[in-house]
């Protein structure tokens, strides 16, 4: 009877050991933060030319780097990042977070008037 008890004491040590292992969901945030390369660029629901490309750096310190390629002319641009569940704010501009997956980014922001809606992957 006692073998039986401290066989049971050892396997529900074990199975509680094994289920606070168990990797937490990723937040918002940690998800965010990656190196994103846009997979689809619209303004108004119409695409961008192939050529319009996007990459963006969402750093763990809350720093973020932007780089805009429209051929033949790139512009690179720098600053502070924040969010909260549904929202990604960079230079003062809060973008709308439609999706957001282990590799997979969606946002959207209105500009003069204009829907430009972004898809990004890692």
């Amino acid at each position: 009877m006692i073998h039986l008890k401290s066989l049971i004491g050892i396997l529900l040590v074990a199975t509680l050991s094994l289920t606070s292992c168990k990797k937490d969901e990723a937040t918002v945030t940690e998800n965010l933060t990656a190196e994103w390369n846009s997979t689809s660029v619209k303004i108004d629901g119409v695409a961008s030319p192939a050529t319009t490309t996007m990459f963006l750096h969402l750093q763990s310190s809350k720093q973020y780097e932007i780089t805009t390629n429209i051929t033949p002319f790139s512009q690179a641009k720098s600053g502070l990042w924040s969010n909260t569940d549904d929202k990604l704010t960079l230079a003062g501009n809060a973008w709308t977070i439609h999706h957001i997956a282990d590799k997979e980014l969606r946002i959207e922001f209105v500009l003069d008037g204009k829907d430009l809606e972004i898809e990004f992957a890692k």
